[in-house]
């Protein structure tokens, strides 16, 4: 997951360098839309093909399928001579993406003992703040190089051949037990599962529910009334955490800031110090989310996330915001506003999405579950990165925070209507 955040996170200081003249021209803003969402619509494709990948290959050969894609993508971006290339590179690096976060945290809560499972599976996406702040680091060091986005778009890579060589080289990424003891591997499973300190665990109950029930058929999911709430409750957490508007906070920070009066290695400056203070709020969610609860998380971040963007929407109304500070103050409103909302992000909408979609579906249906969850949260992450630039080109800034602001509202009380309580769930049902 750290190569996710590499390569979601290049583009938004690749973008603000890339848009003052390179060899790939001058960008209009439907191409600079296209660059964006590129990755994204290969998330889409990637979460299609994740159940043909997992479940026949196992999670191992999965996670290579994703270093080998990373590791193309990031090749064919930094080499580009015409901005059709980075966004075939962009696309690739998406199918990559769209595996590795549909099937990573399964294969962490597969892992994992019950009463720790959230501890652990929180520390997936907490990889993708650090790789997002690695991005960023490095596109503030390269922002005043010779083509330096072409080493903004290359550092994907190098998470991607590590853990490549950590999966050919040694056995520290052990096949999931779980997927072994459903592929009739019961002996590996239970060494697998006496590695990680849990031989209580009864391999021969998870191969039996599974030789007689799993399907990776999308129909199988519409079933039964369990299933289908569990799709519901899966897919819209995982569409609101991209409705709210979090990607383009991530991927036009820098832009966002510029626009703002702020020069270019400042706002990258300032976005890599959100994302340093992001990686603690995603690191204290890892240590809590079981003692605190999923449902107690996801409320409270979800609320702090729309008094952020209410502030970000008073950031950009002079009308106003000029009755109590100066107009001076007011980028550094917006500063505040986007390190709220992104903490508040990181400890709600940003992990619990993927804990609650590994948990929440039965072990029959769980592998193709995830996907279709997932799908949904690409398909939005998509539409919101593509449209933004021209929305805010019709709206202009303000209309388009308010939109995010009462996206955000709407999903707290979403949230609060359907999300269960999986703290220390089975999977094995």
């Amino acid at each position: 997951m750290l190569s996710v955040g590499c390569a979601c996170g290049a583009i938004a200081g690749a973008l603000v360098y890339i848009e003052s003249g390179t060899v790939l021209g001058t960008l209009s803003t439907t191409m600079k839309g296209t660059v964006v969402a590129a990755l994204p619509l290969g998330a889409l494709f990637g979460c299609a093909v994740t159940p043909g990948v997992n479940e026949p290959f196992g999670r191992r050969f999965a996670l290579a399928v994703c270093d080998v894609g990373f590791i193309i993508s990031a090749i064919l971006m930094a080499s580009a001579t015409a901005v059709q290339q980075v966004v075939v590179g962009r696309f690739l690096a998406g199918l990559a993406v769209g595996i590795a976060t549909s099937m990573c945290t399964m294969y962490i809560s597969e892992m994992a003992p019950a009463k720790t499972r959230g501890k652990h599976s929180g520390l997936a996406p907490l990889s993708v703040t650090i790789g997002l702040l690695c991005s960023f680091v490095l596109s503030l060091v390269a922002v005043n190089v010779p083509d330096g986005w072409r080493w903004m778009f290359a550092i994907a890579a190098a998470p991607a051949l590590t853990q490549l060589g950590i999966i050919l080289g040694t056995d520290a990424l052990p096949e999931s037990p779980r997927w072994l003891a459903e592929n009739c591997r019961v002996g590996e499973a239970k060494a697998v599962f006496n590695r990680l300190g849990q031989p209580e665990v009864d391999v021969h109950i998870i191969a039996l529910n599974a030789t007689s029930n799993t399907s990776n058929k999308i129909m199988s999911l519409l079933k039964d009334a369990k299933t289908r709430h569990a799709l519901g409750v899966a897919s819209l957490m995982n569409f609101f955490q991209q409705a709210c508007g979090i990607n383009v906070v991530i991927y036009y920070a820098p832009k966002i800031l510029s626009d703002l009066g702020f020069d270019r290695s400042h706002a990258i400056a300032l976005t890599a110090c959100v994302s340093v203070i992001q990686i603690f709020a995603g690191t204290w969610l890892s240590r809590s989310v079981d003692a605190v609860g999923r449902r107690p998380m996801a409320l409270g971040g979800t609320a702090t996330m729309c008094f952020a963007l209410a502030l970000l929407t008073l950031s950009v109304t002079p009308s106003v915001y000029s009755h109590f500070m100066s107009a001076a103050a007011a980028p550094w409103l917006a500063v505040g506003a986007i390190l709220l909302f992104r903490i508040a992000f990181s400890v709600s909408l940003g992990p619990l999405p993927y804990i609650v979609t590994s948990e929440v579906f039965p072990q029959k249906v769980r592998n193709v579950g995830v996907s279709v969850a997932t799908s949904v949260q690409w398909i939005m992450n998509a539409l919101v990165t593509f449209s933004f630039l021209r929305i805010r080109e019709l709206w202009n800034a303000q209309g388009v925070w308010m939109l995010y602001f009462a996206v955000s509202v709407l999903s707290l009380a979403v949230v609060h209507k359907v999300l269960p309580e999986t703290t220390g769930a089975s999977l094995d049902g």
